[in-house]
């Protein structure tokens, strides 16, 4: 990443309020920045990525021990500044704010996100499931047992705060 991309990366995460911001080494982790939120701090972070030309790549579900990690992926077209935003919430209360109406393409990485680990995303246009039957009844992807931690899961400099 050149140094003008890295400073205005920089500065584009500056202002994105986080439990955790870490640098990344894009060789090893394939992002330049990752960061963890609080649900509420999701909406905030998503809309300054839109403003600032970022698109994004996907949504992803992990069912682990502290409940579904939820990753959000993304990038820009004129220069390399991958971003990871992460946020979990719990098994008890799996509910997260919508992005489809920031980013349109967010709608169905969120339907498959429910389909399979039964989150709700609040205020979507048209929660219901994509790839699976109707009346399944079941999450597929959600674990009975053996959850693994975040924690054996990240490096633990993507745990706390890094330089970023």
């Amino acid at each position: 990443m050149s140094s003008e991309a890295e400073l205005r990366l920089l500065a584009d995460l500056a202002s994105i309020q986080a439990l955790r911001k870490s640098s990344g080494d894009y060789s090893v982790s394939g992002c330049h920045a990752s960061l963890f939120l609080e649900v509420e701090q999701l909406v905030p972070a998503v809309s300054l990525l839109f403003d600032r030309g970022y698109f994004l790549e996907d949504i992803a579900g992990i069912d682990v021990a502290e409940g579904i990690l939820i990753v959000y992926h993304f990038d820009r077209f004129d220069a390399s500044g991958r971003v990871a935003l992460r946020l979990t919430v719990p098994h008890s209360a799996k509910k997260a704010p919508s992005i489809a109406a920031i980013f349109s393409g967010a709608d169905w990485h969120e339907r498959e996100c429910f389909d399979f680990f039964g989150v709700e995303f609040e205020n979507h246009p048209d929660l219901k499931p994509l790839l699976l039957p109707d009346d399944l009844g079941i999450h597929p992807l959600l674990k009975d047992k053996d959850r693994k931690s975040l924690f054996s899961m990240l490096p633990l400099r993507q745990m706390v705060d890094g330089k970023t």
